[in-house]
């Protein structure tokens, strides 16, 4: 049986390796035309189903929304110790500005929760105004700025979640 959560009118799955052939799909018409990125941030971006398995394996998590019978919108976390990062945020153009972010981040702060992390960290490019907003929304605080690779600015966003045990 798979793992889904209920957030708002929407239900998030957590992605198994049967479906990297689906991601595969929605990473291909999502970042290869996200020209807010540098080419090589796009073309490390839309990876093979072969590398999302890797990455399965490897510890990250992947969750989508299904609607039309197919994943339309997912993001990846991985768990660092008390942290969550949640990354790779991807929405098919076909079905922006329907709430899926939205659904997407209340998500990662519920994962964050029932994985005993303390903080959630999300990298968000600086001039994506609608992006920032969200996350200030759902309570994240601006951090640090950083190149994630050389010619790419990234603020990273934290949001704690449960406050440090004082035992």
């Amino acid at each position: 049986m798979r793992k889904t959560w209920k957030i708002g009118d929407r239900v998030v799955e957590l992605l198994e390796e049967e479906d990297a052939e689906e991601i595969e799909d929605l990473l291909k018409s999502v970042w290869p035309y996200a020209e807010d990125y540098p080419d090589e941030w796009r073309k490390r971006r839309a990876l093979s189903a072969d590398e999302v398995r890797e990455e399965m394996r490897s510890g990250y998590f992947y969750f989508g929304i299904r609607e039309e019978g197919r994943v339309v919108a997912l993001y990846k976390a991985k768990i660092y110790d008390d942290i969550c990062l949640g990354e790779h945020l991807s929405v098919h153009p076909d079905f922006r500005r329907r709430g899926l972010s939205r659904t997407l981040y209340a998500h990662i702060i519920t994962f964050a929760k029932e994985m005993g992390c303390r903080r959630v960290h999300v990298n968000i490019l600086p001039h994506q105004e609608a992006s920032v907003r969200l996350v200030t929304r759902y309570g994240f605080k601006k951090i640090k700025e950083y190149e994630q690779i050389p010619g790419m600015l990234v603020h990273l966003y934290e949001k704690i979640v449960a406050e440090e045990d004082e035992s």
